[in-house]
């Protein structure tokens, strides 16, 4: 089995998942975080007004009336300047750009409503995500050849693509920001893992123009620095050598916190335009409770559990990690500090569970770091054939488990939230019923709000 061919199987399944469900025909792409992630683009390009982030909100609700919207639902509020800001940062909007601008230049061309929602600019949103989410598996496969075998990488991208829950955010849920933060994660992954190889310009600059990015996108993985800071630190002499490798490269190094900060800056002006306020609190009401974490309830509970809806990660942690070092000593500290410090801080925060979702979703930032260490349990088997058949069976009982349990999820079979061990074994079994994506809405929704 070849990686290469593995790779193209998983973007065609997902593009195949994509157009099957075609969310953008039923106009619900936006309904909650979507459309506060997306409501940059016609905030500024269309009602020119930074602080008009209600803009599209008012669309949707003109357009959706029956579903009773508010603005709260796409993490909009008002202001006490009258202004009006969304929660999420603007990392997904910027690399939902040019494709908002093909889907503005496409309604505009065939005369449809130029409102930054109908279906063009629901659809490009979704297949944006979705791109990224494949480009985010072309560059771990590129990542993941540097050390393991063609075989290993194909059966690696196989467990990350098929086998966890980053499919239905590649997908179905693709126009959040689960699916770009791969991406990113992806890239800072490779860069740190080139430079620590041969130190040079471009994959420092790479660093720090990435971790921008998902700083940018969402200001929690922030944290993500850990990966830059701790690889290859395998010994004592390691760490002490450090600081001497960080000096020696300063000029690199200082080029690429520049251009993080640069990137990370557009947060804050954003923050100033629309409140007069460098800093903002973005969550008002919600908060981190680093006293009282829910690991044991994120990890293991029916209602969200990551290990109860992606086993695979039980393989991830039990079996691969403890043979990362053989395959790729520089990213066993990296895999320690990282995964035990964002499981920590996820499940920190008050709403544990994350609202409405398909089990833990902030964690799929984290599958390109863990796939090194499942890497690791493939490449280890090869060799005993009772444990490799055992280990492959285990990978495909994942796969298989995942796309049965996200096609009930995006089917509301499985419901997002409030899940009961009583309502999970009356429903594991039931078949979802098969829509095939509807027809494209021939009624043009209102026309654009007026202020």
């Amino acid at each position: 089995m070849k990686s290469r061919t593995v790779f193209w199987l998983v973007a065609a399944l997902m593009l195949l998942a994509v157009y099957q469900k075609s969310r953008w025909n039923s106009l619900e792409v936006f309904d909650w975080d979507a459309g506060g992630y997306f409501s940059y683009l016609p905030t500024v390009f269309i009602y020119h007004d930074p602080g008009r982030a209600d803009s599209l909100a008012r669309v949707v609700q003109q357009r959706l009336a029956e579903k009773d919207h508010d603005i709260g639902r796409l993490g909009i509020r008002r202001l006490d300047n009258g202004q009006f800001l969304t929660k999420y940062a603007p990392g997904v909007a910027l690399s939902q750009l040019p494709w908002f601008a093909g889907a503005h230049a496409y309604s505009y061309w065939q005369g449809l409503p130029t409102n930054g929602f109908f279906w063009p600019y629901q659809e490009a949103a979704l297949l944006a995500g979705m791109a990224y989410a494949i480009l985010g598996l072309w560059v771990l496969r590129k990542l993941l050849l540097r050390y393991f075998s063609d075989r290993v990488v194909a059966w690696t991208l196989a467990g990350i693509g098929l086998g966890t829950n980053y499919f239905v955010y590649a997908t179905h849920e693709a126009a959040n920001a689960h699916a770009v933060l791969f991406l990113w994660q992806a890239s800072l992954l490779y860069c740190t893992a080139r430079w620590y190889e041969r130190p040079a310009s471009r994959w420092a600059l790479g660093m720090g123009l990435f971790l921008g990015l998902v700083t940018l996108t969402r200001l929690s993985e922030a944290i993500y620095v850990l990966i830059p800071l701790t690889w290859g630190l395998t010994s004592w002499a390691a760490l002490r050598q450090r600081p001497r490798l960080l000096l020696r490269y300063a000029g690199q190094l200082t080029l690429a916190a520049a251009l993080g900060l640069a990137v990370i800056s557009l947060q804050f002006i954003w923050w100033h335009m629309v409140s007069g306020h460098w800093m903002v609190e973005n969550y008002p009401g919600e908060h981190f409770d680093f006293v009282h974490p829910h690991i044991i309830d994120g990890l293991t509970s029916i209602r969200r559990g990551w290990l109860v809806y992606t086993p695979l990660v039980v393989l991830i942690l039990g079996w691969g990690v403890p043979q990362l070092p053989r395959y790729v000593p520089a990213a066993m500290p990296t895999v320690l500090v990282v995964v035990l410090t964002v499981v920590y801080i996820t499940f920190s925060w008050e709403q544990w569970w994350y609202g409405w979702g398909f089990s833990t979703r902030p964690l799929v930032s984290l599958y390109p770091l863990l796939a090194l260490p499942l890497g690791a349990a493939m490449a280890s088997v090869r060799p005993l054939a009772t444990a490799r058949k055992l280990v492959r069976g285990f990978v495909l009982f994942c796969i298989v488990l995942n796309t049965w349990q996200g096609w009930q999820y995006v089917n509301n079979v499985l419901p997002g939230d409030e899940m009961t061990a009583e309502l999970y074994r009356e429903r594991f079994f039931q078949v979802p019923p098969f829509f095939p994506a509807g027809p494209r809405p021939n009624v043009p929704p209102p026309p654009p709000v007026v202020w």
